[in-house]
């Protein structure tokens, strides 16, 4: 009798660890198509309306999409699962397969992943998400252009920026401040992000649990 109830109990188990299984592929999958069909629209829309800080935009609406999704699957690598999803989206949206955007997201995922998986689900670990990622869109293409064309390219930067800023007549120390007042302002938008996304996960959260128990009564 009590090996019946004991398999019986093991059945369940298993048959419950199945369905969240199959939830969160299925979350997975639409969260991931989201993140890329953004990526398609909007981020095309941003990059050729050459829009200021358009990629700090695009990331901080990646950031609201995965970290929303993240908090409702319970599976360790699904935020890059989700960039994975997004990242094959939006290569093929164009016909072709292309490293460049495919490789992003997925250093924007996997850097996610890290995040969350170190610091867990909580308003302090989506705040510092959202920031990193904010942040890191500033230095990413001096890596990504460091990649491609060597060294050489940073040194045509800073003289670059040298001429700037002397053909406007301005203290170099000042492009300090100005690059200082970029990065307060991608941290804050950040910053706001992290805030926005956890409340707006919370917030789901808990409209859901009051509509299951209206229906259980």
């Amino acid at each position: 009798m009590n090996f019946n109830f004991d398999n019986n109990r093991i059945q369940s188990d298993t048959s419950r660890k199945s369905a969240v299984v199959s939830r969160d592929t299925v979350l997975i999958g639409i969260f991931g198509a989201i993140w890329g069909l953004m990526e398609i629209t909007i981020g095309f829309t941003l990059k050729g309306l050459r829009i200021p800080m358009g990629g700090a935009i695009l990331t901080a609406i990646s950031c609201i999409i995965f970290l929303t999704g993240r908090f409702f699957i319970s599976r360790h690598g699904s935020i890059f699962l989700m960039g994975a999803v997004a990242a094959t989206i939006k290569v093929f949206s164009v016909g072709t397969v292309i490293a460049g955007p495919f490789m992003a997201i997925l250093i924007e995922a996997g850097i996610a992943e890290i995040l969350i998986s170190i610091f867990k689900i909580n308003r302090f670990s989506y705040i510092l998400t959202s920031v990193t990622l904010s942040l890191y869109t500033i230095i990413h293409p001096f890596i990504s252009q460091g990649i491609i064309f060597g060294d050489d390219i940073y040194q045509i930067y800073l003289e670059t920026f040298k001429k700037i800023a002397l053909i406007i007549n301005l203290d170099p120390t000042y492009l300090i401040w100005i690059l200082l007042f970029y990065v307060t302002i991608h941290f804050c938008l950040g910053f706001f992000v992290g805030w926005f996304s956890y409340s707006l996960s919370v917030r789901v959260s808990r409209e859901i649990q009051v509509k299951l128990r209206h229906q259980s009564n």
